[in-house]
């Protein structure tokens, strides 16, 4: 009874000491993601996606509904790019 109560503990401890360990890592890939020097090119590629954003975006053979959403998120992406970049894309 004692001796199953103690392993118990010990699983639990092992358990949650692994989640500690993926949150800590989770936290540092972002944290390394986030910390990447913006180069041109990668302004370059953001760029193009917004703009290739913007062209489905007016594609007649979409739904409307599609389009409205397509719209939203295009404007998302241009709010971030001017956020990152501090220029309109």
């Amino acid at each position: 009874m004692i001796d199953s109560k103690i392993r118990g503990r010990r699983r639990f401890h092992l358990v949650m000491g692994a989640c500690a360990v993926f949150v800590l890592l989770m936290l540092a890939a972002l944290i390394y993601v986030c910390s990447r020097p913006q180069t041109a090119q990668v302004q370059a590629a953001e760029r193009n996606a917004i703009l290739k954003c913007r062209e489905r975006s007016e594609d007649m053979s979409r739904s409307a509904i599609f389009r409205s959403s397509l719209v939203q998120a295009c404007q998302e992406m241009e709010k971030q790019y001017m956020h990152k970049f501090d220029e309109k894309p």
